[in-house]
């Protein structure tokens, strides 16, 4: 089964929220980007900006100005750089 993600979630901005019966508590949202090998993580929580909603503008906010510092994306993802030969099998008769 698979894992249902969070609605409050948007591209590179996760929601965070903690169970219940947790000892700590969390709650924020994390803004996160990999380029490469280089990865930018921030996390912007409810208590420390005054709500969920004001967390969200400031999580949207960084991101913003940190794209434009960030390297542009690569479609494909990473590439290997050895090959694999595929082996045929063939069934010998007779035997």
């Amino acid at each position: 089964m698979r894992k249902r993600g969070n609605p409050d979630s948007e591209p590179n901005i996760r929601r965070i929220d903690t169970k219940t019966r947790a000892k700590k508590q969390t709650h924020g949202f994390q803004v996160h980007f990999l380029r490469g090998t280089e990865v930018l993580t921030k996390m912007f929580s409810d208590t420390i900006y005054g709500g969920k909603e004001a967390a969200r503008r400031a999580a949207r906010k960084f991101k913003r100005t940190a794209t434009r510092g960030l390297p542009k994306r690569r479609v494909g993802g990473l590439r290997s750089t050895t090959r694999r030969r595929r082996r045929k099998f063939s069934r010998q008769r007779g035997r």
